[in-house]
């Protein structure tokens, strides 16, 4: 059996951490909010082209919200997407790592499979809900099959720092870790998609944990770390001798806005996965709209020529016309203006307190 799945981990009160795309606590509703719309938008883009797979849904939400008047269990259920709930055990400490610390959540996901799931030949597709599919999931699966496992590395040099860490950095603490000289520049695999075999979900969790206690016992000592999953997964992938595929024609991490940084390119209509972290509030809210909230039965009668033009459409890829250009600029502006604004206020606020 091949497994679709994503998954929701809501931050508490007081466990808040940043998310630069959406600008609002982790907490929140409304920015929770965001999230539910894209993982049902996202399960909808599976169905349609993913009909024998099963979907699942990890949350560490008991009781789904009701967003924009629908209420989510409900409408899972009508896209026969199994919800299971497990608990966000292993939480970094208050302080580890200002960004995305639940993130670690994914761990939690994969110890929930190797331990409820008994046959090692079932795959699990584990992807950020802010993807949707092109193309039937089964080219993934299909180049899975060689190793029992599938990833893809960044693009990035040498010397970038993500989360923290450049990837010469990540070779360094990799020597540490292992006890052995590593003398190539290891490769940062994009943490947002996970695609392995049950027999791989176990060989990786059991490393993790442990890994686990010496990422704690580093934290405390001010050692360098793995400060995110990305991090965490691209060792344990190391360790165990699992290869990043080099094909570039079945998923993308798409950077849309022109504002920041914009890598679409015209063969990105040809892949069976795109990221879209960015279009959080942008395109996948528009094509949520269209699908979810306008169109019966989740847009699931449309032609998978006339989705295709509709998420072209709605998502500017790789077409960006004027007017999509300039609201991407107007909102964010005004959005980075908000914040700037925020943090005065909240700076004053400071201030005052204390004069």
């Amino acid at each position: 059996m091949n497994y679709i799945a994503t998954w929701l981990c809501a931050d508490e009160k007081g466990e808040e951490s940043i998310f630069p795309q959406t600008g609002q606590k982790s907490s929140s509703q409304s920015h929770q909010n965001i999230y539910w719309r894209c993982l049902i938008l996202f399960y909808a883009t599976s169905k349609r082209f993913n009909k024998a797979e099963k979907h699942l849904l990890f949350t560490n939400v008991k009781t789904l919200p009701t967003v924009d008047g629908r209420d989510v269990q409900t409408t899972l259920d009508d896209l026969g997407v199994e919800v299971i709930f497990t608990d966000f055990k292993y939480k970094t400490p208050k302080g580890y790592f200002g960004m995305f610390q639940n993130q670690f959540y994914e761990f939690s996901i994969l110890e929930y499979i190797a331990t409820n799931y008994t046959e090692d030949e079932d795959n699990f597709l584990i992807v950020d809900s802010d993807c949707i599919f092109i193309r039937p999931a089964q080219a993934l699966f299909s180049e899975a099959r060689k190793q029992g496992f599938l990833s893809f590395e960044d693009d990035c040099t040498e010397d970038l720092v993500i989360h923290g860490l450049s990837r010469k950095d990540m070779g360094k603490l990799y020597a540490d870790l292992l006890g052995r000289e590593v003398n190539e520049v290891p490769g940062y695999h994009l943490g947002e998609f996970f695609l392995a075999s049950l027999k791989n979900v176990k060989t990786i969790f059991n490393s993790f944990l442990e890994l686990w206690p010496e990422l704690l016992r580093r934290y405390e000592a001010g050692l360098p770390k793995f400060n995110e999953e990305a991090h965490t997964l691209s060792y344990i992938y190391y360790k165990n001798g699992f290869i990043a595929s080099p094909k570039r024609n079945l998923m993308k991490r798409i950077w849309t806005n022109p504002v920041f940084y914009r890598n679409v390119d015209p063969a990105d209509n040809a892949l069976v996965l795109w990221h879209l972290p960015s279009e959080k509030t942008f395109g996948l809210a528009d094509l949520y709209q269209v699908l979810i909230r306008k169109s019966p039965n989740y847009g699931l009668g449309l032609s998978n020529n006339k989705y295709q033009k509709l998420v072209e459409e709605k998502l500017c890829i790789p077409h960006l016309p004027l007017a999509k250009k300039i609201k991407y600029y107007l909102l964010s502006y005004y959005r980075a203006l908000r914040k700037r604004i925020k943090k005065f206020k909240l700076a004053n606020s400071f201030k005052l307190a204390y004069e």
